[in-house]
């Protein structure tokens, strides 16, 4: 199928400059009710927990959140893309709906590697449509560290830190993003458990409004109970279903009557038949004074509108679509809240998504998506149920968009070296901080005034004195500048020396050039950013992918052994943290086997780096194995191989 002729212009755009992001306000902060004077008065918090604002001069304000959590603007860097053949409808598209353009530049939906909360304040305001998230409950660090990526367990570290109130301020931090990124006639739901829903549904009160609460869902879940000591066996979660506005869409999920005899128990009417033989029952209407005839079969194919209460059973190993790790939603949960907060071409976001329920599920409804998480082990999860769904279900039913893997903030060094000089150039001027200019030929970007100098892409690229004085002669005899700052992989001896001479260099007459060398990964780069928050130095980093070696081993008839216990990560400190497998390796889309996606050592828990297989017939296959480091690296390997 030909591609729309911007395709590949688009989607060689590795970074997206974002306009700042909107500011929504939170509602008045109203009294529930009023007391007797005699009682004295009664305290009304103000606003959420972390919200603050600070004036520091009359013309300058540091509000909201940004004094727990500053905002740092990175680019976007598109890891990978996976096609399925349709994306020229979706590029057609956004020509006509300039938000949709925003959100989706290229087209595709996207998954993104990276911090939530600032991935959110790069998006476009009033864009999406839906959000269900599922974020770490505050019931146990082990619990809630699931892949033991660096960034996930960092992450969940500084969750903990301050207890509850902590926890508060990082989520609320996130929750007026996702109020400010929902549409008028947006909604959100909030899958918690009974540790903190109470405290959240205040503060989502003071976020979203007493007015615009809508329910709170109980999911209940059947189990073997215990009988307990001190307490109930506790056999449900809480999820809070808030709206943005009064305008917000809803149409309550109806699910199926078993059969006519349920239907009948269930309305406690009796069954008719008129002169045609139809079967209906007598419905009450007008506080009843009033009796429609509503025919069964219509009433059979609505179904039951749901109430509150769910009652729907967790995952358990035998079902097809558990991947293996302990806090994964079945589907069935997810249908009910995109079918009834969203319709077809609707945008759903998760920005928790772990592996990729709310995405997947999206994608089976027809729905546009964003999904997110801090793991690089679960986007490379979702990345492949997304995948696996289309080719199952999907691609013969209607058209579908592409989506992207994009990074933020922990960049893929290799891929880096493959763009074009000006695109790479432009990439590390946004990642120091600076904004890129192509005016003069030598000076690729300016950071607070200051001129900047972008080397070579390819890592294997020096500096030399020769970019040292060229560089410092601009920034002098154009810029009229005391001050320019070069940044790239590696710099010569030579380099460095003329740098230093310049900078120390001084004439009466004119200001001296002083230079700055400074490595791309360095600690001198992420500076700007470690400047904003102490805590922020890990979220800029560049990442070398693992080297991958598969060994296989025939055991038997069509069966074989594949070891790559000898792979390794070639980032520092990292450690292997996962591992996938296609046996069927097919038009250049990695999905992976059944069972082959997440696997973990029972007694230690680290990932299997020896699996088995049984393939279905001899001759040639071909396979692909995926590896994740946990410091973010990823590479995919292919390779053909008889089987006897």
């Amino acid at each position: 199928m030909p591609e729309h002729p911007k395709a590949k212009q688009l989607a060689e755009i590795n970074f997206i400059e974002p306009p700042a992001p909107d500011e929504v306000d939170i509602p008045e902060q109203k009294q529930h009710f009023e007391l007797p004077v005699r009682f004295g008065a009664v305290p009304v918090d103000r606003a959420p927990l972390g919200w603050e604002v600070e004036t520091r001069r009359a013309e300058f304000k540091v509000t909201k959140f940004q004094h727990a959590y500053p905002t740092i603007r990175l680019p976007f860097q598109e890891v990978q893309r996976v096609q399925f053949g349709h994306n020229k409808e979706f590029l057609a598209a956004n020509e006509k709906d300039p938000k949709l353009r925003e959100l989706f530049p290229t087209g595709a939906n996207r998954l993104f590697f990276g911090d939530n909360l600032h991935v959110m304040r790069q998006l476009p305001s009033n864009s999406i449509d839906l959000f269900y998230i599922d974020p770490p409950f505050f019931s146990g660090r082990n619990y809630n560290v699931i892949f033991g990526d660096k960034n996930e367990v960092r992450s969940f570290s500084d969750i903990w830190e301050g207890g509850m109130p902590g926890y508060l301020v990082w989520l609320n931090a996130r929750l007026y993003e996702m109020k400010r990124l929902l549409k008028p006639t947006g909604s959100i739901y909030v899958h918690l458990d009974h540790h903190a829903v109470h405290y959240v549904k205040v503060e989502m009160d003071k976020i979203f409004g007493v007015e615009n609460f809508r329910n709170e869902i109980v999911w209940h879940y059947s189990g073997w109970n215990k009988k307990l000591s001190d307490h109930f066996e506790r056999r449900h979660d809480s999820i809070l279903f808030y709206c943005k506005s009064p305008e917000a869409f809803f149409d309550a999920y109806c699910e199926p009557y078993n059969s006519k005899e349920e239907y009948l128990k269930t309305r406690k009417q009796k069954l008719h038949i008129d002169e045609d033989g139809r079967e209906y029952t007598l419905d009450v209407r007008d506080s009843g004074t009033r009796r429609v005839k509503v025919y069964l079969e219509d009433s059979l194919e609505r179904g039951r509108p749901t109430d509150d209460v769910w009652k729907l059973d967790k995952l358990n190993n035998s079902d097809k679509e558990a991947i293996g790790y302990p806090t994964q939603k079945p589907d069935r949960l997810l249908e009910r809240i995109i079918k009834s907060s969203s319709n077809e071409g609707d945008t759903v976001a998760d920005i928790f998504c772990g592996g990729g329920t709310t995405p997947a599920v999206a994608q089976r409804l027809n729905r546009r998506w964003i999904a997110c998480d801090q793991s690089r082990i679960a986007v490379a999860i979702t990345a492949d149920r997304i995948a696996k769904t289309v080719e199952e279900k999907i691609g013969t039913l209607f058209s579908v968009p592409d989506f992207t893997v994009e990074h933020w903030g922990v960049y893929e060094a290799p891929k880096l070296e493959k763009l074009p000089a000006s695109d790479f150039r432009d990439f590390v001027v946004r990642a120091f901080g600076g904004r890129p200019e192509s005016v003069s030929p030598v000076i690729h970007g300016v950071r607070h005034g200051v001129p900047l100098f972008v080397g070579e892409a390819s890592r294997k690229s020096q500096i030399g004195k020769d970019d040292v004085a060229k560089f410092a002669k601009v920034v002098y005899e154009e810029r009229r500048a005391n001050h320019g700052v070069i940044l790239g992989w590696n710099f010569g001896p030579e380099a460095r020396k003329a740098a230093e001479i310049l900078a120390a260099r001084e004439n009466k007459r004119i200001d001296f050039v002083r230079l700055n060398l400074v490595r791309l990964e360095s600690d001198d780069f992420r500076e700007h950013v470690v400047s904003k928050h102490t805590d922020y130095g890990q979220l800029l980093s560049f990442i070398q992918p693992p080297e991958v070696i598969v060994k296989p081993r025939r055991t038997g008839r069509l069966k074989y052994e594949f070891d790559v216990s000898e792979s390794v990560s070639l980032n520092k400190d990292g450690v292997i943290a996962n591992v996938q497998w296609d046996f069927d390796y097919r038009d250049g889309r990695f999905t992976t086997t059944e069972g082959y996606a997440f696997l973990r050592d029972k007694k230690t828990g680290h990932p299997v780096l020896v699996v088995e297989y049984e393939f279905p017939r001899k001759g040639e296959h071909t396979i692909a194995c995926s590896v994740q480091d946990d410091q973010g690296g990823e590479r995919t390997v292919v390779q053909t191989i008889e089987v006897e």
